[in-house]
């Protein structure tokens, strides 16, 4: 298992999606770890999954990035 929300993109090596953060009300942008995500430091944090997705979306649209299948 992942642990990500919704479409997942291909970003340099990695696969970046919506996951969770340590506080269980937020949600952020990031890769899997060996521990578990890290986020994308140039995305903040966001206050729902349909909020963060959304951000993921145009994020990746802007930058060109293709989606993933995970």
């Amino acid at each position: 298992m992942t642990g990500f929300y919704g479409k997942t993109y291909r970003y340099k090596d990695k696969v970046i999606g919506v996951c969770e953060t340590l506080n269980p009300d937020s949600y952020m942008i990031g890769h899997a770890t060996k521990g578990g995500h890290k986020r994308v430091k140039n995305l903040p944090i966001f206050g729902s999954i349909e909020e963060a997705q959304n951000a993921l979306d145009d994020y990746a649209r802007a930058k060109g990035l293709l989606e993933a299948s995970v």
